[in-house]
This record gives C-alpha cells, structure tokens and sequence, in this order.
C-alpha cells in the first residue's frame, strides 16, 4: 500500500538552504526550502508540512520563538519542529526545548546521520496519524493522500465503505465486539488492494480507498464478497441460522434487523472533476448513501443508473474449485482463503479420490501438489489424466508445489505453475484472471 509523500520545510540562511533540501530531497520527501521566516508563513497558509526544519537564529528572526509561534497558531497535526544549533552547550539546547522544539540538531551533524534523524521523525509522525483501532491511515493521512491525486493527471477512483446496522450489532454484543468487526473490516480492505493503492481508516466504520478505474469495481466485489462471508462468523449459530437480529426499542418494541453487510460509493476522476479532497469524500459518500438506501447492499457508482450485482450471491455463477493437497495444514488454509473469495471448494489428498470427485463436481479450476502419498499415479500423473480426459476440457490445472522442476510441470499438461512458498495474493489474482478468461471464453 502506498502512503502520501511527506512535506518537509526547511528555513535556513541561503548558504545552508540548498545542501539541506538537496539532501533530504534524496528521502522521498517533498521539500520546500526558504530563507526567511516571513517566506515560511506565506507557505503556512496553505502547505501542511510533517515536519520543520530550521535554523536556531537567523537575521530577520529567532527559529526558537518560531517554534512557539508554530505551536501557538497552527491546530492538531502540527509538524514535527526541529532546530539547528551552532552551539554545543547544553543548557542553551535544554532552552531550545523549552521554546518548544521537538528535536535539536547540531549544525555540523553528520548528513547521513541528519537524513536518517528526518527519517525517524517522519516514520513516527506517520504512527501517530494511523487510526488507534486498525493502525491504518487515518483522516488526516486520507486528505494529504487525497490532496496528492487532485493534483496528479492519471485517472483515479475513491470508494467509500461502512456497515450497514452496525448500531445494533453494538446494541446487542456490545462495543468491544463492533470493534472486532471494524478491524475484520479493515483488513480485508487492506488486502483487497494492490501495492500502489491506498486504504485509509477515517473514523468509527468509515473507510476510503484510492484505486485505478480500472480496478474499482473488482476491488469493490472483492472486498463485499470476502466481508460477507467472513462477518457471519461473528454471530452466534442460531442467529446465521434465523438471518437477522432482534432490536428492541422504546417500550419494549421489537423489530427485525438484517445482518451486518457493506455499503460502497464509488467515484471517479474519469467521469467528473473534482474541486477539493472534501468534494471527494462527499461525493462518495452520497453514492454510498445512494447503495445503503436503495439497495440495502452492494455498491453505486456515481454517474450510473443501476446498482452492481453481486454475482457471488448467485449459487449457479459460482465456480468451482478443487484442491489436492496432501498437506493438511495447507489444504485447510486453501479451502479457508478460496472459500471467503466465493469459490465453491473441494479437498482431497489423493489421486484417486481427486479423479472421483472431479468427475462429479465437474471443477472450473483445480490446485494440484506434484508430491501426492498415491503410489500409483503422481500428480504430473494425475496432471495428465485430467488434461487427456475430453470430460476436463474446461478446467485449468495449477501446480502449487513445492518440487523446483517447472518445465515438468508445464510438460505434464498444466496451464499454470506456482511453487512454494508463494503470497497468498499472486494465488488468488492469478485464479481470478484464470477463471474470468475462461468464462470469457
């Protein structure tokens, strides 16, 4: 997941000015540099640095009183202040702190040292951004982040997500179990997105993420499919069994109440243009309005006149996957993983019983370890038979084994090989890209 740039400050004398930008320019940072503490207050106005580094004394002032100054007028998240000092006096660095600084440097530091001073002093203003319940990015880091794609050209998409009655979820299980379920929420967010995409945390059940707009509705899918599946583990038997909970209102009225699920706006840059990273989450929250309004559940985009359709909500458009995995352990998390991705999932150790099974669920794809306990036929074996057999014509084959010898893999009939260890993630993209071509197809 990609985080927003940091903005760092600088104010020094014009003789320093331009070592110390050319410096920390090389950290990632974005770096403004200025000469006076007049120049720095016009760029206040507007920038919203993560941290300030400036000079202890300066002509046209004193960078301590600044540092009161700073804290005196600009609000919660106030950048990180740290003051570079000629002397190597104690007490006159002990009255620095006093002013108000957070960190004091000395002026003839070692500049690898000072980068990765920088460095630490951004990795913790970043911690403290983060939500305290998910640790994700949180409002804060969300509108920087925002702020950041405004000014780009590429094409972006945002959604927007909360639950659906989670009020009486709460009222019935109490906060610390609503808590559980925000995190469990969180985190499929999390691993619903790529790399370079972004999930932040703003607040109580409310999330955003940033994605291309080519992915939105896929992530948007993945992350209702895989929520739904996982959020009925936190209730009782009984109640997945009867699908709703009992509110109890004023006078003892009691009502019907769905099951938690999602709710997601999307918006796009490809389709409107936005004026302010509030426009964005404003308008993505009018489209998930629009889902929790109209549809109860599932996802909107803006700019459309039909809600997306949950496909996996459809027993019959569900595929069907076979693993045959000898190790317990991994068969278990297989199923598990597959199964919360929608897939309808069968598991078997052996060759024998794989070849039964497969000729009576009829799988779209089957997860195939080279190293079965069958004496008799291997899974390059058993690879064969299921790619020779015209009853198997539409399954793909992937090897998930830990044996090194791709090529044998390949020869043996598999459309695809993955050894072991692999991330989870690159086995669930590439079984989605599998499936939707051949569906395709």
């Amino acid at each position: 997941m990609i985080l927003p740039c940091p903005i760092i400050l600088i104010i020094h004398d014009p003789q320093c000015v331009a070592e110390y930008a050319t410096l920390l320019d090389k950290t990632g940072a974005k770096v403004h540099a200025v000469t006076s503490f007049e120049e720095a207050n016009e760029l206040l106005s507007f920038l919203h640095p993560d941290l300030i580094l400036m000079a202890a004394r300066m002509q046209d002032g004193d960078g301590r009183l600044y540092c009161q100054q700073i804290r005196a007028t600009l609000t919660h998240p106030r950048p990180v202040l740290v003051l570079m000092h000629h002397s190597n006096d104690v007490n006159e660095r002990i009255n620095c702190f006093r002013f108000g600084a957070d960190d004091v440097l000395s002026e003839d530091i070692n500049r690898s040292e000072l980068a990765i001073r920088i460095l630490a002093h951004l990795r913790r203003r970043q911690e403290e951004l983060c939500h305290p319940l998910t640790q994700m990015p949180g409002a804060n880091m969300i509108r920087r982040m925002l702020e950041q794609q405004l000014s780009q050209d590429k094409p972006w998409a945002a959604l927007s997500i909360d639950l659906n009655n989670l009020r009486v979820y709460n009222e019935t299980y109490g906060d610390l179990a609503g808590d559980q379920l925000i995190k469990a929420l969180g985190a499929v967010c999390a691993s619903a997105i790529a790399d370079i995409e972004f999930a932040g945390h703003i607040e109580a059940d409310d999330f955003l993420l940033i994605t291309s707009v080519e992915r939105r509705v896929q992530v948007a899918e993945t992350i209702h499919r895989q929520f739904n599946e996982m959020s009925r583990r936190f209730y009782p038997s009984e109640v997945r069994d009867r699908g709703y909970l009992i509110s109890t209102g004023r006078g003892g009225i009691r009502r019907r109440v769905p099951l938690i699920s999602l709710a997601i706006g999307i918006v796009s840059s490809s389709t409107r243009r936005f004026q302010s990273y509030v426009d964005v989450l404003t308008s993505s929250r009018d489209a998930r309005y629009r889902a929790k309004q109209e549809y109860q559940h599932g996802w909107f985009e803006e700019g459309t006149s039909e809600r997306h359709c949950c496909p996996w909500k459809e027993h019959s458009s569900r595929s069907t996957i076979l693993v045959v995995e000898p190790d317990g352990a991994m068969a278990c998390l297989l199923q598990e993983i597959l199964s919360l991705e929608g897939y309808l999932v069968e598991v078997t150790s052996s060759a024998n019983d794989a070849l039964h099974k497969a000729k009576s669920i009829h799988p779209d794809l089957i997860l195939l370890e080279s190293n079965l306990a069958d004496r008799r036929i291997d899974g390059w074996g058993l690879c064969r038979r299921f790619k020779e057999d015209e009853e198997f014509n539409h399954c793909w084959v992937v090897m998930v084994t830990s044996n090194p010898d791709q090529v044998q893999a390949l020869e043996s009939g598999a459309d695809l090989y993955m050894p072991k260890p692999f991330d989870m993630p690159s086995l669930l993209s590439e079984v989605s890209l599998l499936l939707r071509s051949r569906h395709r197809s």
